[in-house]
């Protein structure tokens, strides 16, 4: 099955993931992430990601990892090359938290022994 997606109807009014565990924030986060793999490709370019395939052709699980690749309508596919399989035609994606790609660098603060990574655990960027 194919999920064809705007990804803002997935999210909640912030545009933040769904908070409870479901499948719903399960595929959205598994979206998220072509979004992120993909954001910074320009329209007929692709890469590999380290997702893996979901699809279990004749009964056997696929080995293959998720491909995604920007459409020249903007939309994002993501696919597996070992089963030939779409999993995702995604739209919406530009104005998303993942849509600038991957977060920038940050530096983290260490001090050991007190458990404390100094991240701040927020994931804005740009």
């Amino acid at each position: 099955m194919t999920f064809v997606v705007d990804i803002r109807d997935w999210l909640d009014r912030q545009g933040n993931l769904p908070t409870r565990p479901s499948p719903l924030r399960r595929n959205a986060r598994r979206v998220a992430t072509f979004v992120e793999y993909s954001a910074d490709l320009e329209a007929g370019e692709g890469r590999e990601t380290l997702v893996e395939c979901r699809r279990r052709p004749r009964g056997h699980e696929c080995l293959g990892l998720i491909w995604v690749v920007k459409l020249p309508d903007e939309r994002i596919e993501a696919f597996c090359m070992a089963c030939g399989e779409t999993e995702a035609l995604i739209s919406g994606w530009q104005d998303t938290q993942w849509g600038q790609g991957l977060m920038e660098p940050v530096p983290i603060m260490t001090d050991p022994g007190s458990g404390d990574s100094g991240g701040g655990g927020t994931r804005r960027h740009r």
